[in-house]
């Protein structure tokens, strides 16, 4: 028998033992929800009820299996729980047994994301047509609009509408494909990952099916509540219809997944759906400080809709979080890789350090900095700076400016270009070597197909702007390329393309520092040849792991004994996009108390009083430098919860919290969307 109130906190135990009928589980940041989940399992076991009366749920195969283990050791059991995993694996498993039921047969297959875009090739090819100087967007960024509607239950019009505009003069046409993709999709037999949910939903509108489904599930337990989608809210519901145990466990103060179609309504108004619903807090942390928690609570308590928690911890360190301003963006850098430096001789390992920030473009400087010093690090959410392919394609275009015999830099920007394949590129580079100058390009024409015609004519449109530009300038030169139909190119295929246009604004910064083309080439590529040289020397010391660095959407879940949280000025974080949307202030606020949470002991919050490019309302063109405001979020931080109070003595009317500054939307958001689903492949079921 556990012993369950000697391992479970009092908060804990409340819900293990009291956990019947509707409950939600309100679990602050490091409160021990898995605990808290695979005790309540283990305790429904030890009551006598059956491993396949019990359905739990989680958003990754990982959580699951390890939810399971611990419920096997915890009871001492290796009987399996047959119904846990997530939801699409749980579709999964129901729609295998009653596919036909929607006219599916039981062999259906399913379509990774690879197979969805390859689908919509086929579906879309009577529309890859140009109109009005904007490309037909192509069948990954097709996938991501369609799946987001389907995901968040809009029209896809609705959704070109708020999220991509540049494609307004589509729309007819995006709908139209995504009806195709859904035909085909049906004559094929298969089913996406969308599909999985969507169909799950529509068998369990069934009554028959519906019923022999709630009648067996006699407990259901929902793990990350607050990143559930309309669906995924609507399919535990109903499978829950019968026997009303539902116990969801999540924390609305860390819902940041609304661009994947998480709808925080979900937990806010799971006491509309459920009146007689019992309200468990788990506010006991076991990660951090309680400065760090003090901080924390002060900031989110600025959210207008939400459940108020207040996180204590059992850790009191004396070590108060610090807000540290610098004069730009480099000296932000410096300081944070000396201090991590410093940090490491202090006897910190170095993956218990990590460096946090809003997006991806803000950690260029930072990793320029870290290589200088040999600071090895690991990068999540993405690619590191000079691995990223739109930085690689800009860096072609210039190389090919410097050096005309450049054979591999003219496959890389040609073989992006519509009508030319491997063997007309062949063609244009043969014909390239017969020039003298790079005035000569125009002529290279006269020897193409007219089909690769279109395509060489599209490069010159790049290359005839980028000429505007002299060689001896190498920033200009980047922003001619961003100004030029390559944006075109990236808004059409990638459906991150305003963050990527962002990375090529940062890459301008970078290029500010030279008046010389080869010069910046040349230390533009020796940069990810010195990172691979550290990677090859850090596997000969003894020492093991990397600091981390990562945008703060990669980091939730996660934890570290000291904390960066970088770039924080108004316009960057919060996102100034995302101030425009509904909703969106409260969000960021959210992301900011994720990022500040995920900090064991010591935190560093850092603020660039400068910068060179224009990525929000103060800005002027790229290259000028301009004065940055502080975060909002700084500013609803009391001085005496920081270490580091000097910045904050001069109250204006954007820092003072009594002059009640709000932000009001003023145009359509262009937040960048992903497929809804969380699954790259079948795997991942």
């Amino acid at each position: 028998m556990i012993n369950f109130s000697q391992e479970l906190n009092s908060e804990q135990l409340q819900v293990v033992l009291h956990g019947d009928g509707p409950c939600l589980v309100l679990a602050g940041a490091g409160s021990g929800k898995t605990r808290v989940i695979t005790y309540r399992v283990a305790c429904l076991l030890e009551q006598g009820v059956l491993p396949e009366n019990i359905l739990l749920v989680t958003f990754t195969n990982k959580a699951a299996n390890e939810m399971v283990e611990r419920v096997k050791k915890l009871t001492n059991r290796e009987e399996k729980l047959p119904w846990a995993g997530t939801f699409h694996s749980i579709g999964h498993k129901i729609l295998r047994a009653h596919a036909n039921e929607l006219g599916y047969q039981k062999n259906f297959s399913i379509l990774d994301s690879d197979d969805s875009e390859s689908l919509l090739k086929l579906a879309a090819k009577d529309f890859s047509i140009s109109a009005k100087g904007k490309k037909f967007p192509t069948a990954g960024v097709l996938q991501g609009i369609i799946s987001f509607a389907r995901n968040t239950e809009k029209t896809v019009a609705k959704v070109v509408e708020e999220r991509y505009p540049q494609f307004s003069v589509f729309e007819e046409a995006i709908t139209s494909v995504a009806k195709a993709y859904e035909e085909r999709k049906k004559e094929a037999n298969a089913m996406d990952f969308d599909d999985l949910l969507l169909n799950t939903l529509r068998l369990l509108n069934i009554s028959e099916i519906r019923k022999r489904y709630t009648q067996q599930f006699q407990y259901v337990l929902v793990d990350e509540y607050q990143d559930t989608n309309k669906i995924q809210a609507a399919i535990v519901k109903k499978l829950a219809e019968e026997y009303k145990n539902i116990l969801v466990v999540g924390d609305d103060a860390q819902s940041i997944y609304s661009f994947r179609g998480a709808n925080i309504e979900n937990i806010l108004q799971f006491e509309k759906d459920y009146p007689q619903a019992k309200i468990f807090r788990l506010e006991t942390n076991y990660r951090s400080s309680q400065e760090i928690l003090s901080l924390a609570n002060a900031v989110i308590a600025n959210n207008p809709k939400q459940y108020k928690k207040n996180l204590k911890t059992i850790l009191t360190t004396g070590v108060r979080p610090e807000f540290l301003p610098h004069g730009d963006q480099g000296e932000e850098a410096l300081f944070i890789a000396g201090k991590i430096a410093s940090l490491i001789r202090g006897g910190i390992e170095e993956k218990e350090i990590a460096v946090l920030f809003r997006a991806a473009h803000h950690s260029q400087a930072l990793e320029l900095e870290l290589m200088r010093l040999g600071i090895d690090y690991d990068y999540r959410g993405g690619l590191r700076f000079f691995e990223r392919s739109h930085v690689k394609d800009v860096l072609a275009y210039l190389r090919i400016l410097n050096n005309l015999a450049d054979t591999t830099a003219w496959l890389r920007v040609l073989m992006f270009e519509e009508g030319i394949g491997p063997a007309s590129a062949g063609k244009i580079i043969d014909e390239v070597k017969k020039i003298e100058n790079i005035n000569g390009l125009e002529n290279v024409a006269q020897a193409l197909s007219d089909k690769a015609k279109s395509g060489w004519w599209n490069f010159m449109k790049i290359w005839n702007k980028i000429l505007e530009a002299g060689p001896g300038n190498p920033a200009e030169l980047v922003n001619k390329i961003i100004a030029s139909p390559y944006k075109q190119h990236l808004e059409a295929e990638k459906l991150d393309s305003a963050e990527r246009l962002e990375d090529l604004k940062q890459l301008a910064v970078f290029a500010s520092r030279y008046d010389n083309l080869e010069n910046f080439l040349a230390d533009a590529a020796l940069q990810e040849a010195f990172n691979l040289q550290r990677q090859k020397e850090k596997k000969d010391k003894i020492k093991e792991g990397k600091i981390v660095l990562s945008t703060i959407h990669q980091s939730k879940g996660l934890e570290w004994s000291a904390v960066f949280v970088i770039n924080l000025s108004q316009g960057a974080f919060p996102n100034e996009r995302a101030l425009r949307e509904d909703g969106g202030l409260e969000e960021e606020r959210r992301l900011f108390y994720v990022a500040v949470t995920r900090a064991k002991k010591y935190l560093f919050m850092t603020f660039p009083m400068s910068n060179s490019r224009g990525n929000n309302s103060y800005a002027g063109s790229w290259g000028e430098n301009f004065v940055n405001e502080p975060s909002m979020f700084v500013s609803e931080i009391d001085s005496e919860l920081l270490e580091d109070k000097s910045f904050l003595k001069n109250v204006t009317v954007l820092n003072d919290p009594s002059e009640g500054i709000t932000y009001e939307r003023e145009d359509e958001p262009q937040k960048k969307i992903k497929p809804g689903s969380f699954l790259v492949d079948v795997e991942d079921l």
